[in-house]
C-alpha cells in the first residue's frame, strides 16, 4: 500500500470516527425526542405482519392501522395500569416493610451476638425509612407519568409510520438507482428484527408465566408485577433476568405478616431462597435449553458485542436503549455490511470466524 493510500485510509477512518462521535452526542442530547421515535419504529416493524394480516382479511389500510393502534393502546394501558396499581399498593405497605426490616436486623443481631459476634446495626433507618421510600416511589410514579405522556407521542408516530409503510418501498426505488439494493437491505432489517422480536417475545412470555405461577404458589406479594418485570427485562441481554430477580427476592424476604403472625427470620430467608431458586431455575432452563432451540443460530452478533451494545445503547438512550440494544445493533450491522469503507466493523460485530476470501483468478503465486 502506497503512502498516499495509507493517508487516504487514515483520513477516512478519522472522518468516520468524528462522524460517529457527533451522531452519538446528538442522539444522547436529543434522547427525549429520539427514544419515542425509535420505540415507535420498532413497534411499526414488528406490527407489519399483523397489519398485512388485517389487510388480507379485507380491511382497508386505514382500518387495519386503526385496529393495530387499538391493540397497542390497550396493551400500553394494561402495562401502565398493572405497574401503577402495584406501586400504589406497595407505597401503602411501605411502613410494614420498614418494620419487617427492623425486626430482621434485630433477629440477625441477636443471632450473631449469641455466637460471640457483636455487629452494629445502626443503619436501619438510613437503609429503608418511610420518607426515603416514599421519595423513591414518588420518583417511580413520576417515571410512570412521563412514560404515559411519551406513550401518546409513540402512538401518534406509530400511526403515521404505519400509514406510510406501504408507500416506502416505492419511494426508495424512486430515490435510488435501479441497481441499488436499499430496498433489499430494508427487507433484511425488517425480517431480522421481526424474527428476533417474535422469538424473544415468546421466550419472555414463557419466563413471565413461570415467574407469576411460581411466586403465586410461594405466596410472594405482587406476583403479576414481578412477572411483568421479568417479561420486559428479558429483552435486556445478559443482565436483564438478574435485575428482574432482585426486587422479587427482596420483597419475599421483607414480606410482612399475613394473617397476623409475623414470619421468623428463618422463614423469611427460606422464602427468599425459594424465590431466588425459581428465577435461577427458569433462567438456566430458558437460557440453555429453550432459547438456543428457538433462536437457532442466534442474532448474528458476537456475545461480546451483545454485551457492549447493551452498555452503549443504555448509555445513549436509557432503559429503552437497553431493551432495544440487540435490534438496534442488528440494524447497524446490516447497514455496515453494504459499506465498503466500514464493512470491517460489520465483520467484527458478527459471530464466529468469517470465511476466508476466495483468491481472485490470476492472483495465485506461480508454481516453480
Amino acid at each position: 500500500m502506497t503512502d498516499k493510500a495509507q493517508y487516504t485510509t487514515g483520513g477516512s477512518l478519522l472522518v468516520s470516527a468524528a462522524a460517529f462521535v457527533v451522531v452519538v452526542a446528538g442522539l444522547r442530547a436529543a434522547q427525549e425526542i429520539v427514544v419515542p421515535f425509535i420505540l415507535a419504529a420498532f413497534l411499526a416493524l414488528i406490527s407489519l405482519p399483523a397489519l398485512n394480516w388485517f389487510q388480507r382479511r379485507g380491511l382497508p389500510g386505514w382500518a387495519a392501522v386503526l385496529a393495530m393502534t387499538a391493540i397497542v393502546v390497550v396493551a400500553g394501558f394494561f402495562l401502565v395500569g398493572v405497574v401503577g396499581a402495584s406501586v400504589n399498593k406497595l407505597s401503602q405497605q411501605l411502613p410494614e416493610y420498614q418494620q419487617r426490616l427492623t425486626a430482621l436486623q434485630i433477629n440477625l443481631s441477636n443471632w450473631l451476638k449469641a455466637r460471640g459476634i457483636a455487629p452494629e446495626f445502626g443503619m436501619g433507618d438510613e437503609i429503608f425509612n418511610a420518607e426515603r421510600g416514599m421519595s423513591l416511589l414518588g420518583g417511580v410514579l413520576g417515571s410512570i407519568g412521563r412514560l404515559a405522556n411519551n406513550f401518546l407521542l409513540v402512538v401518534l408516530i406509530l400511526v403515521f409510520m404505519q400509514l406510510e409503510a406501504a408507500d416506502l418501498p416505492a419511494k426508495l426505488r424512486a430515490i435510488y438507482p435501479a441497481d441499488s439494493d436499499v430496498v433489499d437491505r430494508l427487507d433484511r432489517i425488517k425480517a431480522s428484527v421481526w424474527q428476533y422480536a417474535r422469538l424473544k417475545t415468546r421466550i419472555s412470555f414463557i419466563t413471565a408465566a413461570f415467574v407469576v405461577v411460581w411466586l403465586w404458589l410461594l405466596g410472594v406479594d405482587f406476583p403479576v408485577l414481578w412477572g411483568l418485570l421479568a417479561f420486559l427485562l428479558n429483552f435486556v441481554p445478559n443482565i436483564g433476568s438478574v435485575i428482574a430477580a432482585v426486587p422479587a427476592v427482596v420483597v419475599a424476604i421483607l414480606q410482612p405478616a399475613h394473617g397476623g403472625v409475623p414470619p421468623t427470620m428463618a422463614e423469611s430467608l427460606v422464602l427468599g431462597g425459594w424465590t431466588a431458586f425459581g428465577y435461577l431455575f427458569v433462567n438456566l432452563v430458558i437460557g440453555n435449553v429453550v432459547e438456543p432451540r428457538m433462536m437457532g443460530s442466534g442474532v448474528g452478533i458476537s456475545t461480546l458485542f451483545v454485551f457492549l451494545s447493551l452498555v452503549f445503547w443504555g448509555w445513549v438512550l436509557g432503559p429503552v436503549g437497553m431493551v432495544l440494544s440487540v435490534p438496534l445493533t442488528m440494524v447497524v450491522k446490516i447497514a455496515l455490511e453494504n459499506s465498503e469503507d466500514l464493512k470491517w466493523v460489520a465483520i467484527l460485530l458478527g459471530p464466529g470466524t468469517p470465511p476466508e476470501p476466495r483468491p481472485v483468478a490470476g492472483d495465485e503465486a506461480p508454481r516453480g
